[in-house]
């Protein structure tokens, strides 16, 4: 085994595993904070630019991974992510995101 094949397999072992994004963690990762309702709707515009399917592309429950930020529930993850949101419109982005990911199988 080469040096170089030595080094690119112990990367291997240290990254941190990239896992597969969906419209709702992108919202969760782009709209906190937001201030403004038009920059909340440029977070919606990128977020279905990346994945055109929106929450029909998102298993209900699925945010519960080891691989990310866990929430309990989806009350819980609204609290944490929209503390510090004055945009309302960014504020129901977030609520609808944490719910899909965090509560689970909708009846």
């Amino acid at each position: 085994m080469t040096p170089a094949h030595r080094i690119a397999l112990s990367l291997a072992f240290i990254t941190p595993p990239a896992f597969a994004g969906n419209y709702a963690t992108c919202i969760l990762d782009k709209a906190p904070g937001t201030p403004y309702n038009a920059a909340a709707n440029a977070v919606h515009q990128y977020c279905i630019a990346q994945y055109p399917d929106g929450y029909s592309a998102v298993v209900h429950g699925s945010g519960g991974s080891w691989l990310s930020a866990s929430y309990k529930s989806g009350a819980e993850c609204i609290q944490k992510k929209t503390v510090d949101t004055p945009s309302q419109r960014a504020v129901i982005m977030i609520g609808v995101a944490c719910r899909r990911l965090y509560d689970g199988q909708s009846q």
